[in-house]
């Protein structure tokens, strides 16, 4: 027995002697296939717990939707509420679980970071989305399934001792892989990665993703069965000069787009403004959802089953109209109540809102155009995409996978490239993804984080108290390699920094008491980062002092010891700003 439990260790041994070359392609490959594999597996495991807590609370398991339409009155507006409150207390307590660590995005992690992604703080933030849309929050299931799949790769990149770039590329992998098992498009997958965090399409990257987005698909779809996210029947486009109202489409989104953005920003604000625990604002939002849902059902979940009814003609006239207004403000209670999702799929809903309608208004307007109402609804989505997330290409694959028609490349392509210049006008040009890195995880308060080097602070490896003997501090300090130990008084005040190689080579020659108290050897820390310190000036810093790590602290005359920079985590920073990320 003790043989047989051993053999998956001995072939993970042996996998990563044969593919751990990491210059070597099949090592990339076989890493990047391993984690759509395993990503496509957490995304099954995600949509399965959502369906297990909408029986909890339902009794059902049809589609969300369905589900709304079916229950009485009063059941129907409680449950989004006892899923939103539910949702803020594992947020609430979670945090306490948690600690100090925090919830890594993963286009932080690969944008800024070592490729390091917690797994409590995700799986604490998961367990809350799960409860959230499971309940019927008007939210999208997409964001937990990519930061799940991106925490496989992080974990694996760890297992095979990656270097960091290669471990941000895993990263990266694992979130092409949840994209492609969450909209069965796995270009497109690849392509979103690509073009909106790594920023490049360059094969010594877009392949791995590529090869973790396809195996996430096949996974889903070939071996499990799974089929497509949207029911899209064979659309019918017009004469060539319908191609104008496909482009005036195109324009319209483009100046709405923006003004959805920023409802779901003041939306945010207004929440923030409400000095009540994180489970009571959720259960506000839930509540708002639970309202407005006693009129239209259909703002119930992310809205895949009403995108696929607007895509095949079902709802239309001014039913559509109130249908996507009541959308947009449960979308904007709920992400604003600071439910954790992603706005993928709600913008994919809107976009086809917004074209059906549009083809309604033509139609009237010109009898003889010919074009369905579900060829408008399918452009508009891929426009409203590209509109809110600045990546066109990504956004003409994504329909075009959804569809595998190629009449509907050319208006898609119009549609979305208009939108997305008439877009970038407005907000400075800033698409939605743009403010999860700006927004500072513990304030909440925007901040570009690829300026200063606030981002890449992390905690002090070793802190001693200046009283502390030399023998109690070897004791008590972590069992690894360490270079710099940091000397503070009771108030947690940086006083000194201590080199360890130092101390411990002259304990061993005898030279020093071990019994000797810390502060007695330490020396005068000569210079110090601050939060707000820009990535240039730092690295004056590190090249003026020839340290690996520098220390933070809260300003340069507030000594409060708040972390510590490393030079490598700087570089990085660094190369991705000249590299145009910034």
């Amino acid at each position: 027995m003790r043989t047989l439990a051993r053999q998956p260790i001995r072939w993970l041994t042996r996998a990563r002697l044969l593919f751990l070359g990491h210059e070597e392609l099949m090592g990339l490959v076989f890493w990047a296939a391993l984690t759509g594999f395993l990503g496509a597996l957490a995304s099954v495991l995600f949509r399965e717990g959502i369906r297990l807590f909408q029986w909890l609370l339902t009794g059902e398991t049809t589609g969300l939707v369905q589900t709304a339409s079916s229950l009485e009155g009063w059941h129907r507006a409680i449950t989004p509420v006892i899923g939103g409150v539910a949702a803020g207390l594992v947020l609430h307590f979670g945090s306490r679980l948690v600690g100090q660590r925090r919830s890594v995005d993963y286009m932080e992690a690969v944008a800024v970071g070592d490729g390091t992604i917690a797994a409590r703080p995700t799986f604490v933030r998961s367990l809350s989305s799960l409860l959230t849309i499971g309940s019927g929050g008007s939210i999208g299931r997409e964001g937990p399934m990519v930061q799940l799949a991106a925490l496989i790769g992080s974990k694996l990149g760890l297992l095979s001792q990656s270097p960091v770039p290669r471990r941000r590329l895993l990263v990266a992998c694992g979130a092409a892989a949840g994209i492609s098992a969450a909209y069965n498009a796995p270009i497109a997958g690849a392509l979103f990665v690509a073009e909106i965090v790594l920023g490049s399409i360059a094969m010594e990257s877009f392949g791995p993703l590529l090869v973790a987005s396809v195996t996430a698909n096949a996974t889903i779809h070939r071996f499990l069965g799974y089929g497509p996210v949207f029911v899209v029947p064979h659309m019918r486009f017009g004469a060539n000069w319908e191609l104008a109202f496909y482009g005036l489409l195109g324009v319209l989104i483009g100046h709405l787009a923006p003004l959805f953005l920023e409802l779901l920003e003041r939306a945010r604000h207004g929440f923030d403004a409400l000095r009540v625990p994180i489970y009571v604002k959720l259960g506000v939002g839930g509540l708002v959802v639970g309202v407005v849902s006693l009129a239209f059902p259909q703002v119930w979940g992310n809205g895949y089953s009403v995108v696929s009814t607007i895509l095949n003609g079902q709802l239309f006239g001014w039913l559509l109209l109130a249908v996507l207004a009541a959308k947009v403000v449960t979308t904007a209670a709920t992400v604003g109540s600071g439910a954790v999702g992603g706005i993928f799929t709600p913008t994919l809903f809107v976009g086809a809102a917004v074209g059906a309608a549009s083809s309604a208004l033509l139609h009237l307007a010109i009898p003889a155009a010919t074009s369905s109402p579900g060829a408008y609804a399918l452009v508009g989505m891929g426009g409203f995409l590209a509109a809110t997330t600045h990546a066109p290409l990504m956004s003409i694959l994504m329909i075009f996978e959804m569809t595998l028609d190629y009449e509907v490349v050319l208006p898609l392509m119009l549609a979305c490239v208009t939108a997305h210049f008439t877009a970038k006008a407005y907000r400075k040009g800033r698409s939605v993804y743009e403010e999860s890195l700006k927004r500072d995880a513990v304030t909440g308060e925007p901040e570009w984080h690829l300026r200063t080097v606030r981002a890449l602070i992390k905690p002090t490896a070793a802190v001693v108290r200046e009283h502390s003997t030399l023998r109690r501090m070897l004791e008590e300090l972590p069992r690894r390699p360490l270079r710099t130990v940091y000397v503070v008084d009771e108030r947690q005040e940086l006083l000194a920094s201590l080199e360890l190689p130092r101390v411990l080579d002259g304990i061993r020659k005898g030279e020093i008491d071990p019994d000797l108290e810390v502060g007695r050897l330490a020396t005068p820390v000569s210079f110090v980062l601050t939060p707000d310190m820009t990535l240039t000036t730092a690295l004056d810093g590190f090249l003026r002092e020839q340290a690996k790590t520098l220390p933070v602290t809260a300003g340069q005359w507030h000594t409060t010891l708040l972390g510590e920079v490393s030079r490598h985590d700087l570089l990085l920073a660094l190369q991705d700003r000249i590299g145009g990320k910034g």
